[in-house]
């Protein structure tokens, strides 16, 4: 187990570049176990009520996951969101496979919905992204199978 004095020598031995972002890391170990920053328990609410809303609309659910991201949580973050990282999973509707991901940046999100499916001798591939101030695209290809 580290000690008191290892801590205060890995310190003592950090460039002065990295000073600010070990007191921004340790600054969260005040209190122990430390508690859940705001924004990721907004984004775990808003990932439970998502998953929800899928599971009742009848749907198979393939998969889930949760990414990573970087371990900073900033004082303030634009929009008060996650700095960075993404959350995902997949579920059937009908004989398409759709895969939901949520992806930060900065604090600002993106929400993307692949939809995969195959018709006769095509594969076709839909993605839609919606991003900050609800501005949307979405592109559709087609892959021919033969």
């Amino acid at each position: 187990m580290a000690t008191r004095e290892e801590l205060h020598t890995l310190i003592d031995s950090m460039p002065e570049e990295a000073i600010d972002a070990a007191r921004r890391l340790l600054s969260h170990f005040q209190v122990w176990p430390p508690a859940v920053p705001p924004q990721v328990e907004e984004s775990r609410q808003s990932y439970e009520q998502r998953l929800k809303e899928v599971q009742a609309s009848g749907t198979d659910l393939g998969g889930l996951g949760v990414g990573g991201g970087m371990v900073e949580w900033p004082e303030d973050p634009p929009k008060g969101g996650l700095r960075t990282g993404y959350w995902s999973f997949d579920h059937s509707d009908g004989e398409t496979v759709m895969v939901e991901t949520h992806r930060y940046k900065d604090g600002y999100e993106l929400a993307i919905i692949e939809r995969i499916r195959i018709e006769g001798e095509h594969l076709f591939y839909t993605h839609e992204i919606t991003g900050p101030g609800h501005k949307h695209d979405e592109r559709d290809v087609m892959f021919d199978l033969t």
